[in-house]
């Protein structure tokens, strides 16, 4: 007969511990064995991107060599050729992109674009702008009028478009922007 005794009280939760303890192992092993193989991929994969950078390195040393610009002198006397042909163009106030960004600050919720066109050369837009009531292009009219960069906005023409029941109201306007 064989009796056993323990003095020690077997402490909570060893066994939990123990199973905690051995997921983590497997977790990192598993990890390690990712790890190594991530690093012979790397390994194998080097000799191509070396010789991928030594190519780029040759042909950024060879666009470097022909980069050369003109003499200071020349480019001067470009500089200034260019600007008298930019003076002869003719172009007045405004370009396209500052218009229409002027436009989408200013025109109200209510009132939409339906049609612009820009003569940047003559410094002048012929638009068409809707909306449900006449009281907000009214407004838009208003803030175009007191706009100090424009010499001149004139309505050349209103009318309505739409089904009896849900009418549009439609202005033509022509903007001329000052020189």
């Amino acid at each position: 007969m064989r009796i056993t005794a323990s003095l020690v009280a077997r402490p909570r939760g060893a066994s939990a511990l123990a199973a905690a303890l051995g997921a983590a192992a497997l977790i990192f092993t598993a990890l390690a064995v990712w790890l190594t193989a991530s690093i012979f991929e790397m390994q194998a994969e080097q000799p191509r991107l070396e010789a991928r950078l030594l190519r780029l390195d040759e042909q950024l040393a060879g666009a470097g060599s022909r980069a050369t610009l003109p003499p200071t002198a020349e480019l001067e006397s470009l500089r200034r050729r260019v600007k008298a042909l930019n003076a002869l163009s003719g172009v007045h106030g405004w370009d396209t992109a500052r218009l229409l960004a002027w436009f989408e600050r200013q025109t109200p919720n209510d009132v939409h674009l339906v049609s612009l066109h820009h003569k940047v050369r003559e410094g002048e837009t012929l638009l068409t702008a809707e909306s449900p009531s006449a009281a907000a292009l009214t407004e838009f009219l208003r803030r175009l009028e007191r706009e100090p960069r424009f010499a001149e906005v004139l309505l050349s023409k209103q009318g309505s478009r739409g089904a009896p029941g849900a009418t549009a109201v439609q202005f033509d306007l022509r903007v001329r922007l000052k020189p």
